[in-house]
């Protein structure tokens, strides 16, 4: 017994471990781990350095750049932006897209920054690095119901600690800290009666407030601890401190000062629940380490446990991702379960009531088998995963196609079931592999590729060919076994339908070869001349009902200031029938609750507000209203309208960067190209960040003069940062949060100016006001200076308007900005999504190579011939005679996921020439005329080429009508391509192989490894 027929033979062990792979499949559905989207490597971080009341100039010099030339050592870092503003450096630093080990790296960056911290000035740092900020709050709590943040703040932290509660939650942060000081405001009089300034008063509160063990004493056989209560646990405890006067007398630090517990000033950041003030939690959802459904109902569950505890303070819920986790899910699913009915149909109405049957029991045996094995592996459902499954539903089937209608023509010739089976699997398992392995060599570089996009994406290629080598293993194997069983002798014109159609592309292929290649290449030359009107895009935006609108007010700008601007949005915002929540933030960009969405934190220019609105199809309405009313309400600000993105994160989908020395040049520059974009079409909500500039209050010190009060620079510098921002004394251990002690004047950084250079300092003459020796004087200076790749720059940004890409922006901008005459040393670059796009297809490229050396080496070993594999790649080009056409009549744009679609189409595309060359050689074989050869073969392989092309094109169709905005336009780009390249394939194959292999051109082919015609 050969080996194929004792396989064949093991007919129950087959159906049995099929049937167990799809149960295991089936499970693996419902109780695998699942979320939104694909989980991006931390590639990304943030690091910060404050250096308070140091102006952005300073920052840049002694912060910045220090810091930028310890990450440029380190040869894994592929980008470094670079922020300097009124006391805070904040650096971007990206990797290299082919690291994965990304801690190693990030070990690294610390190092560095230990080493650079030592090279900072007095007063700066210390270095924070956040390695985890590309993780998305996938749960935004609120604490809602006092207007004492204080009392939001402990609640908020105390639900922190409860929620730690909830079985493998990850990371909780607060959001919308407002800090928490002690402030001690001396009097100045008794002050100047005790001969004390405030540094003084801060070291005797600091030697006073110690927590200092006090040892132990052996008492018999244990030990006794001895502990002096060196602290104070009360401000009742604080405020009787005596103080020592100068005649020797004692008073109490609560007659010399005012304590207050308060939160910090100057504020951070403000958060915003539905118009109350709240303190927000951003819940971290473990990413591909569990069910984020299931994990959110255990955290609602948890929530609902502890709102009693809590009242009369509310716990609210912001955002809930899981609530989307479910929808995407369930909605790609009914497009899977859509698609296995369209295909199944398709089958029954094409093949057959029996064959229908056997090829349609692939689809859900198959699906569920690859599903099982993408569990096994360590896979999650996401959306890109169960794209995959869709996108693989229509090629699962092309395998087993081709061996039922093989084996039912065995079964004609009248042989047994079993021998009919397996003749049909000894003549088939080498082709259909190789017909299978030009599939995968198609999927193979997205595979292999890296970066964001590629990291994003990777599932698809994952899944689409764990399920054709799955498809595979059922073709030799479960097909056979299954259409022994079910199929019978049939008579002949129940498979003749389709026979006079091939007859006539044959006969017009024969007639015509020359007029065919011709017009093939006529119409291949106006796809390519169409894809000028085609639309051009990377990722669209979400189908969310969230709307963003940032506002950017000049650097600088104070976050109360920001927050009251932000809030009469928000308030005009909930106003609206169409819109149901509206949130705000104050401070920074809020909480980072979808993984598109670049964190800005420590921003007190910026604000962000949220509307909610029932569907996402009011969103557009509400776009334009926006953008006619809000700007009004906030003149002096830049306000930037959008939905949410997809894909990697951009700050816009236009960005102009300039690079230059001088901030003079770059903003003149900066200007000119903001002149450009505002009057270019679709272009809207321009903007920049350099901002208007930020007042400085200078002291310019006469040294001698202070030097006869025995007063050095540094000790004038300490007395004004301790009458603005205050002295940190020491920390109060009280609560279980440490809270600083702050010694400053009562009105703190709102203290006038003119009343700084009155401020009393300790000298060696008593205290003396500084206006002895300091003269000040005001001036305008940069508000922020970035940089980028330690280059000084600026970025312009744009939005587009709705139905508009980036593509089409830029197009109409660039020639333009091209002729501006920059100052001299400013050049200028493109960012957004042109920058991001150009990395993705640069990942794609490199990888491309593998896929086209695999699709060769296949061919070759499947037609030992360099023709024939020639005149299969012909068939590629034929693809853009459907997919240009189709995304333009289809109204989508040419995408990274049409991309993605178009590379996948190779591989669907050649299968169709090699099925046809591989029975014309059969027919040389046997000695035929070249005529009759094209022609039988043209006219037995017309059925099944169209049968797989129609399953494939139904098991797609679904995502053309899907809801969500990435899929649209990569299933129209493999239909129409699809469409097209079938058609003209049973033209094009056939008069190249009569021009090629005439026997008058000598031309010998190779020896093929064919498939035999099924219908023989």
């Amino acid at each position: 017994m050969s080996p194929i027929a004792h396989a064949l033979s093991r007919r129950r062990l087959i159906l049995t471990g099929a049937g167990l792979l799809a149960l295991i499949g089936l499970f693996a559905w419902l109780g695998m781990d699942r979320q939104e989207d694909p989980f991006f490597p931390y590639r990304y971080g943030h690091i910060m350095a404050s250096w308070p009341g140091a102006d952005p100039e300073q920052v840049e010099r002694l912060v910045l750049k220090p810091l930028e030339e310890a990450l440029a050592g380190i040869e894994e870092v592929r980008e470094i932006r670079g922020t300097a503003r009124l006391g805070l450096a904040h650096l971007i630093v990206g990797m290299n897209q082919e690291v994965y080990d990304t801690d190693a790296v990030w070990n690294r960056v610390r190092s560095a920054m230990d080493r650079a911290e030592r090279r900072l000035p007095r007063g700066a740092g210390p270095i924070e690095v956040h390695d985890r900020s590309m993780d998305t709050h996938g749960i935004v709590l609120a604490v809602t119901g006092s207007d004492d943040l204080l009392v939001l703040l402990e609640a908020a932290r105390q639900l922190r600690r409860d929620l730690f509660a909830v079985p493998d939650i990850g990371r909780i942060d607060l959001l919308g800290d407002p800090g928490e000081a002690l402030e001690i405001a001396p009097d100045p009089s008794r002050l100047i009666e005790l001969g004390m300034d405030m540094a003084q008063l801060a070291r005797v509160i600091d030697a006073a407030n110690q927590v200092l063990p006090g040892g132990s004493l052996m008492a018999g056989d244990r030990h006794l601890l001895v502990r002096a209560v060196s602290d104070y646990g009360t401000l009742a405890e604080l405020a009787a401190m005596p103080i020592s006067t100068g005649n020797g007398q004692q008073l109490p630090l609560g007659e010399l000062a005012t304590l207050r517990l308060r939160p910090t000033e100057p504020a951070t950041e403000r958060f915003w629940f539905q118009g109350q003030a709240a303190i927000g939690l951003g819940i971290v959802i473990p990413e591909n380490r569990l069910n984020a459904v299931r994990f959110g109902e255990a955290v609602q569950k948890r929530l609902d446990e502890l709102r009693p505890h809590y009242a009369p303070l509310g716990l609210e819920v912001m955002f809930y991702q899981p609530y989307w986790v479910e929808r995407r899910l369930a909605e790609l699913g009914r497009s899977l379960l859509l698609g296995v009915l369209i295909v199944a149909l398709v089958l029954l109405l094409s093949m057959g009531a029996r064959m229908g049957l056997v090829v349609a029991s692939l689809l859900p045996l198959v699906t569920l088998s690859g599903l099982a094995i993408y569990a096994m592996g360590g896979g999650v459902l996401h959306q890109m995963a169960v794209a995959g499954l869709v996108i693989a539903l229509g090629m699962l089937v092309d395998n087993a196609i081709v061996m039922v209608e093989n084996l039912q023509w065995h079964l004609d010739k009248g042989k047994h079931k079993a021998q009919a089976a397996v003749d049909a699997v000894r003549e088939l398992a080498g082709p259909l592999a190789a017909a299978t392995g030009t599939t995968l060599a198609a999927f193979t570089p997205l595979l292999l590729a890296s970066g964001d996009t590629a990291d994003f994406t990777r599932a698809i290629p994952i899944v689409v060919m764990i399920i054709l080598v799955v498809s595979y293993v059922y073709a030799v194997l479960v097909t056979p076994t299954l259409a022994a069983a079910a199929l019978k002798l049939r008579s002949s014109r129940q498979h003749q339908y389709l026979a006079g159609s091939g007859r006539w592309f044959g006969t017009l292929a024969l007639a015509r070869p020359w007029t065919v290649l011709l017009a093939t290449a006529a119409l291949v030359a106006l796809a390519m001349a169409a894809s000028a009107l085609m639309q051009r895009d990377f990722f669209p935006s979400t189908d969310r009902n969230q709307l963003i609108v940032d506002l950017h007010f000049s650097e600088g700008t104070r976050v109360e200031h920001t927050d009251l601007a932000a809030g009469r949005l928000a308030t005009e915002l909930a106003a609206l029938s169409s819109v149901r929540e509206v949130h705000h933030f104050s401070g920074s960009s809020g909480p980072r609750f979808y993984y598109n969405l670049i964190e800005q934190p420590r921003a007190p220019h910026l604000a962000r507000v949220v509307a909610v609105t029932d569907s996402d199809h009011e969103l557009p309405a509400l776009m334009d209203w926006a953008r006619r009313h809000l700007p009004a309400l906030v003149p002096e600000a830049q306000i930037a309208i959008r939905r949410l993105g997809q894909g990697p994160p951009v700050d816009a989908p236009v960005e102009i960067r300039l690079f230059g020395r001088e901030q003079a040049a770059l903003a003149e520059a900066a200007e000119a190209v903001m002149t450009v974009l505002r009057t270019t079409p679709g272009a809207i909500d321009v903007r920049h960040r350099l901002g208007d500039g930020i007042p400085t209050l200078h002291f310019d010190i006469d040294e001698a003069e202070a030097a006869r009060y025995g007063l050095s620079r540094t000790a004038i510098a300490l007395a004004l940062a301790d009458a603005t921002r205050g002295n940190q004394a020491s920390t109060w251990r009280a609560g279980r949060e440490p809270v600083p002690i702050l010694v400053r004047t009562a009105e703190g950084e709102h203290l006038p100016e003119q009343a700084l250079a009155g401020i009393l300092i300790a000298s060696a003459q008593g205290l003396v006001p500084l206006d002895l020796f300091v003269r000040a004087r005001t001036e305008l200076q940069a508000a922020v200076i970035e940089h980028r790749d330690l280059q000084r720059v600026t970025s312009i940004l744009a939005e587009t308007t709705e139905g508009v890409t980036y593509s089409q922006v830029l197009d109409r901008a660039l020639p333009r900005l091209q002729a501006l005459e920059l100052p001299a040393g400013v050049r200028l670059a493109l960012g957004g999504s042109a920058a991001e796009a150009e990395s993705a297809n640069s990942a794609l490229l490199r990888t491309l190579p593998v896929g086209g050396l695999m699709l060769v080496v296949i061919l070759m070993w499947q037609f030992n011939s360099f023709r024939l594999a020639g005149i299969v790649l012909l068939t590629v080009p034929l693809a853009a005679v459907g997919v240009i056409p189709g995304l333009i009549l289809a109204g989508q744009p040419f995408s990274f996921t049409a991309m993605l679609g178009v590379v996948a189409l190779v591989g669907i595309v050649v299968n169709n020439a090699i099925v046809l060359i591989d029975v014309m050689e059969r027919e040389r074989g046997r000695g035929l005329a070249l005529e009759q050869v094209i022609s039988s073969a043209v006219e037995r392989r017309i059925r099944p080429i169209l049968l797989t092309t129609a399953t494939t094109i139904a098991g797609l169709l679904p995502l053309t009508f899907t809801q969500s905005t990435l899929w649209p336009p990569m299933a129209w780009a493999i239909i129409s391509g699809l469409l097209a390249s079938s058609l003209l394939t049973l033209l094009v194959v056939p008069a190249v192989y009569r021009l090629t292999m005439a026997p008058s051109t000598g031309i010998r082919a190779g020896k093929t490894k064919g498939l035999p015609s099924p219908q023989r």
